[in-house]
């Protein structure tokens, strides 16, 4: 009967593991979720970036084009400076906004680090678990 008994608590033990790992993978898989989430909000944010970059370079290349307008219709040097000044000082702020997106947009916001390396700690604890 004492056999019968180990063999029933052996049986259990193994079930609250296999218990214990489906939950534990479970939990993994919605931290995840969250981190692909969290990437998912950065790659929205850099193309938000990206459009208005493109925006302001648009009026920048705008005001580029009636400057030079201006600069060809009369050699004079006021008002068509002053138009290519601020284009130049709009295409500035627009390479700035480019490179702050840029920087968003990278691969690693689509890997979970923090999963792998949690799923790397579960593996071990498995592995002396079953030892």
């Amino acid at each position: 009967m004492t056999e019968f008994n180990r063999i029933t608590a052996a049986v259990r033990s193994f079930g609250d593991l296999f218990g214990d790992l489906a939950d534990l993978f479970g939990k993994e898989l919605r931290l995840a979720q969250s981190e692909l989430k969290h990437g998912l909000a950065n790659i929205t944010q850099a193309a938000v970036l990206f459009v208005a970059a493109g925006v302001i370079a648009l009026f920048a290349v705008l005001l580029l084009l009636f400057g030079i307008v201006h600069l060809i219709a009369s050699f004079g040097l006021a008002l068509q400076w002053s138009y290519m000044l601020v284009a130049v000082v709009l295409l500035v702020i627009a390479g700035i906004i480019f490179y702050a997106a840029r920087a968003k947009a990278t691969a690693d916001n689509f890997i979970p680090k923090r999963t792998l390396v949690q799923l790397g700690e579960t593996a071990r604890t498995l592995k002396e678990q079953i030892r």
